[in-house]
């Protein structure tokens, strides 16, 4: 059986240009993903090519079978 956990996130009240809100509105709609996943990902490309990688948001998924049997 799998088991999945909840992302571990928060809100956060942003204040954004139009154009930066209609890029990201674009960028969902071709990715078929939210803005918050999309604004998610340009933070950690960002962070990474600055040398500073970020651990998933995603915890791993457990797998449990049954050691009966």
């Amino acid at each position: 059986m799998t088991v999945r956990r909840r992302r571990s996130t928060r809100s956060a009240g942003v204040t954004l240009e139009l154009v930066v809100l209609e890029y990201l509105r674009e960028l969902a709609d071709r990715q078929d993903r939210d803005r918050s996943f999309c604004i998610n990902q340009i933070v950690r490309e960002h962070a990474e090519r600055h040398g500073r990688p970020l651990p998933s948001g995603c915890p791993s998924q457990v797998h449990s079978e049954s050691q009966e049997g």
